[in-house]
């Protein structure tokens, strides 16, 4: 199995901020153990779908949906994928501001 660093772009996220809705963006770093490329940019999606603290935080509708798009993709030795891994997160702005 690899190792991969994959950078996924994600906007249209509806989001209660402070008591006020407004949309944001995001850019998201994911260390993860994939076969291939392919796997490891569905993997990391998955794991940014699943995260708690999003979900519990999001206030889209089923038509108004949150998209996200690969931003870059690159395997990563061993020893760099278990250094970095604690530190992939997220980092948000509001897409009013783009």
């Amino acid at each position: 199995m690899k190792t991969f660093k994959v950078k996924i772009h994600g906007k249209n996220l509806l989001l209660n901020i402070d008591g006020d809705l407004k949309k944001y963006g995001f850019d998201a770093t994911k260390f993860v153990k994939a076969e291939n490329p392919q796997e490891a940019e569905k993997i990391a999606i998955i794991l940014i779908r699943q995260n708690p603290n999003l979900r519990n935080t999001v206030f889209n509708e089923n038509a108004d949906r949150l998209t996200m798009s690969l931003e870059e993709i690159k395997e990563v030795n061993f020893l760099k994928f278990f250094a970095e891994k604690s530190t992939a997160g997220f980092t948000f702005y509001s897409e009013d501001e783009e």
